[in-house]
């Protein structure tokens, strides 16, 4: 009786990493198009100086999400969420506080590194070991549904609050929600994996060892591709809200947002279920070619409708290509690694995710957004190129190690 009853609160788990997705990516990953928008209006700012602050987030959480994948043996996964939910929380309300560009740079990297304890590596790296079997893309597909769902939930909001309250006075009231969404969740539903399954080995695979891993063809070449994905997805996403809202206003802005995660959240369920009958390199591939024409039709947009065509082009792609790496990754390196190597590819996309808006922001202040969109989109057809040539998984160039 003990397998089903593990087997079933594995689902409870995936549900718990959803809720928390949504929270932390809703007042993180997309409400940075907004922090950006009314920080510069505020601060009286180029854009590209706030975008800054957004790079800062990524970068500095990438990093720490190294610290945290090594954690992850060692301490109760628990403490580590409780503490990253405490920090991000406390550096959001404390933008209140803020009236300078440098404390608002200070205040999101604190919340970088807070975030961290509730992010994409520790999410993935549970599910993970809860699922070592068959059903470990549906149960990621569905957890990660949560990085979308909060741009459908908490962005409007957040742009509503912004426009009715007041940007300063809101901020408080965003790092307490953070805090009192996902503490309960993080101390009573979380639950470490049974061993068996905390092992992540399935049948047939063997071991690799952390330097091994990451000196193989397949994850350079795969971790690059990310860097130039990420790069020019998170750009496009972060700098979309303002882009609608010169076409059309802010409520255009929240809904573009509102489509890019409907439509993410709709094909990262199509993708949970296919990817377990096409090959994951080929609809990796796919899914780089869909974003090129999402960036491409937001960079020719000239009305609100044809901005919103491409935002939709673009989510629909979002979703599974955040789902697909760490999946990808999962197959060819099973086992205690995992958390370590998908630590490290998730580091390096940051380098692309901190850069995105800051280059898309540069460009747009000197050619505005036709160009930073193009280039977005030329990136994502580098990435797809790295990406292929990464091959289908390391054991096509490389043997196994030997446990």
């Amino acid at each position: 009786m003990k397998a089903p009853a593990a087997a079933r609160y594995g689902w409870v788990i995936v549900g718990a990493m959803l809720f928390i997705q949504t929270v932390s990516s809703g007042l993180g990953f997309y409400n940075m198009s907004v922090y950006m928008t009314e920080f510069a209006r505020l601060l009286e700012v180029p854009l590209a100086h706030v975008s800054f602050a957004v790079s800062l987030f990524f970068i500095v959480g990438g990093v720490a999400g190294m610290s945290v994948a090594r954690l992850l043996g060692v301490v109760d996964i628990r403490l580590i969420m409780v503490l990253g939910t405490l920090l991000a929380g406390a550096s959001l309300a404390a933008v209140y506080y803020a009236d300078t560009l440098w404390q608002i740079y200070a205040l999101f990297t604190l919340f970088g590194i807070g975030n961290t304890g509730v992010s994409l590596v520790v999410a993935t790296t549970l599910v993970t070991q809860w699922f070592p079997g068959p059903n470990r893309s549906i149960a990621l597909s569905i957890a990660s549904t949560g990085l979308s769902l909060g741009g459908v939930v908490i962005t409007p909001l957040t742009a509503y609050l912004f426009h009715t309250s007041g940007v300063i006075p809101t901020m408080p009231w965003l790092g307490l929600a953070f805090v009192v969404l996902i503490l309960p969740v993080a101390l009573w539903v979380v639950k470490p994996a049974p061993l068996p399954a905390a092992e992540g080995l399935l049948p047939g695979t063997s071991d690799w060892s952390y330097g091994d891993a990451i000196r193989t063809r397949f994850f350079v070449l795969l971790a690059v591709g990310y860097v130039f994905c990420q790069g020019a997805q998170v750009g496009g996403i972060s700098h979309l809200y303002h882009r609608v809202e010169e076409l059309g206003g802010y409520a255009a802005a929240a809904t573009a947002v509102q489509i890019l995660t409907l439509c993410s959240i709709t094909f990262r369920f199509i993708g949970g279920w296919l990817v377990t009958r096409v090959s994951i390199r080929a609809f990796t591939l796919l899914n780089v070619l869909v974003q090129i024409s999402g960036l491409a039709i937001i960079s020719a947009a000239t009305d609100t409708t044809t901005a919103l065509v491409g935002a939709a082009v673009l989510g629909s792609s979002i979703g599974n290509l955040l789902m697909l790496q760490p999946l990808w990754l999962a197959e060819a390196f099973s086992g205690p690694v995992y958390p370590r190597v998908f630590a490290l590819a998730n580091a390096a996309a940051v380098l692309g995710v901190a850069g995105g808006p800051y280059l898309l922001g540069l460009i747009y202040d000197v050619n505005g957004y036709g160009s930073a969109y193009a280039i977005a989109g030329a990136t994502s057809l580098l990435a797809g190129v790295c990406i292929m040539s990464a091959g289908r998984g390391p054991a096509d160039r490389e043997p196994r190690p030997v446990s």
